[in-house]
């Protein structure tokens, strides 16, 4: 009697555990690509963010691994968003640290927006496309 209590217990904290896991592996994502758009942001209007670096810059390893987790737990496409996101700017940043992109600071944020809003229109298009409602209005 005693056994089957414990193990009942241990089936919960373990599946508390999967839960946590599922919830943070879904929005942190999220979290990484806001955390470029605030850290590119501060770093066109002069502001040196350094803290902000540490907490949400990649290397290629962790990425590759929130990459494979999200295909993995089998998450929606707008998961991933945020995740082609960084991989893009992260490959702009090293194309431009090799050969030296012919832009000045204003073009490159430019750019940089340009890819925020091709990830707002990706999420939003996705969005209306698997939510559609009945709009027809009766009156």
């Amino acid at each position: 009697m005693e056994d089957s209590i414990i193990m009942e217990e241990k089936r919960r904290v373990l599946l508390r555990n999967r839960k946590i896991f599922l919830i943070f592996t879904k929005y942190l994502s999220h979290i990484l690509g806001f955390g470029y758009i605030i850290y590119t942001l501060l770093g066109f209007f002069g502001i040196d963010a350094v803290e902000i670096g540490y907490l949400v810059q990649l290397s290629v390893l962790p990425w590759f691994y929130a990459f494979s987790a999200s295909v993995a737990l089998e998450f929606c496409y707008v998961h991933r968003l945020p995740l082609y996101y960084i991989a893009i700017d992260e490959l702009a940043l090293v194309i431009d640290n090799y050969y030296t992109i012919p832009l000045d600071s204003y073009n490159l944020f430019l750019s940089h927006l340009f890819l925020v809003g091709l990830l707002i229109f990706g999420y939003t298009y996705y969005y209306v496309k698997n939510h559609k409602r009945n709009t027809t209005a009766i009156y």
